[in-house]
């Protein structure tokens, strides 16, 4: 057996978690054919064949899959190795950060003013997408930490870190003079006749209502699908419709005393803002301290 590179490590199980050279090549900063190259050497390295290349994209076989599991870990040591000689180090280089974009709106411009105040050497990427997105690129090493929302008791991968930063009311959003309070609870059958103001297809939130109107056998009306809080609201206001919403951002709303969150019996969207990140920060220990703070200060109303 010869000598087995990392840099053929990396670019192995790159392919295996992208489902795709190309992809795997754009997250390595690689062209395409390198990245054959190296799964090649890897195989030549072992002996044995790990893809099946019979399949389009090609996929782990038998052996694949078990060298995968083992590779997984060496990643994982390096890691560690690499956060042990980088943790008294003063951070700098990029630091890739993600969040939804509801806590984009939140006032996390406050915590990048203080990066460049205190970290004159760290380069800060954010990046707006998906809770789901999110955590892939966390997974796969095109992030090194991201602010995402999924339900109490969620299940991350073995590559990922994940602490809970608090929970994240959520409810439907209606005009308050529309909709008077009464002591028995709203019900999503209530409202069947209702139009929808939410986040286009991919919103988390929208696809638990669609779930919970659809198993009650009610239509998913959609007035309107369009990014941004702000936006939303006012049109919620305007009473072209109904929408979805956390407490925080309902009560920082220039509408907020023209809204409420309508109370439901059969429907409650909440869920929990968790921190997932690679699991050696090393030097961006620290940064990635305050990030933290700064997800679980944006579930706090103002």
């Amino acid at each position: 057996m010869k000598n087995i590179k990392i840099d053929d490590v990396q670019s192995f199980v790159a392919a295996v978690r992208h489902q795709s050279l190309s992809r795997a090549a754009q997250a390595l900063g690689l062209t395409q054919p390198a990245v054959t190259r190296r799964i090649q050497s890897l195989e030549e390295s072992l002996g044995a064949d790990l893809l099946d290349r019979n399949t389009k994209p090609p996929r782990p076989n038998a052996m694949g899959l078990r060298v995968l599991e083992q590779c997984e870990k060496v990643l994982r040591e390096v890691d560690a190795l690499q956060a042990l000689l980088a943790a008294s180090e003063r951070p700098q280089g990029r630091l890739r950060l993600g969040v939804t974009q509801s806590v984009a709106e939140s006032g996390i411009s406050r915590l990048l003013e203080e990066y460049r105040a205190d970290y004159p050497e760290l380069e800060v990427d954010l990046q707006t997408r998906w809770s789901g997105e999110l955590l892939r690129g966390v997974e796969n090493g095109e992030l090194d930490a991201a602010g995402v929302a999924f339900p109490a008791g969620k299940v991350f991968p073995a590559a990922v870190a994940a602490q809970p930063l608090g929970r994240v009311e959520m409810g439907v959003v209606v005009a308050r003079q529309a909709w008077p309070e009464r002591p028995r609870p709203y019900r999503l059958s209530d409202l069947r006749q209702c139009r929808w103001i939410v986040n286009p297809d991919g919103c988390g939130f929208r696809a638990r209502l669609q779930h919970a109107l659809r198993e009650l056998g009610l239509p998913f009306r959609l007035a309107m699908d369009a990014f941004g809080t702000t936006l939303q609201l006012k049109m919620v206001a305007d009473g072209l419709g109904l929408g979805l919403a956390s407490r925080a951002q309902l009560e920082r709303s220039e509408y907020s005393a023209e809204l409420r969150l309508l109370r439901l019996e059969d429907f409650d969207p909440s869920t929990e803002m968790w921190l997932v990140q690679r699991p050696h920060p090393g030097a961006f220990a620290e940064p990635l301290g305050r990030f933290s703070r700064a997800l679980a200060d944006s579930l706090v109303p103002e």
